[in-house]
């Protein structure tokens, strides 16, 4: 559920309008054990987990939006 409100708001909010960021990479790239603990504070619903599962989904967004540019780079250079 978590997740799926975490495209819901990147896509509503604009920020990500035709879903491309592939923040499941970020949460990937972030591993196992950081991704079972924000979701453990998601889970938790106290403020303070809340806002960990907040930091660690921007941080995956960020981290998607990092190998987004990389492949549209690699394409522009006709890498790809």
């Amino acid at each position: 559920m978590a997740r799926a409100a975490e495209r819901i708001v990147l896509i509503g909010s604009g920020l990500d309008p035709k879903s491309i960021c592939p923040a499941e990479v970020g949460h990937a790239e972030l591993g196992p054990e950081a991704y079972m603990a924000a979701l453990e504070g998601y889970v938790s619903g106290t403020p303070e987990g809340m806002a960990a599962w907040i930091a660690h989904c921007g941080r995956a967004v960020e981290l998607g939006v990092r190998e987004s540019t990389a492949v549209c780079e690699a394409l522009q250079r006709g890498a790809a």
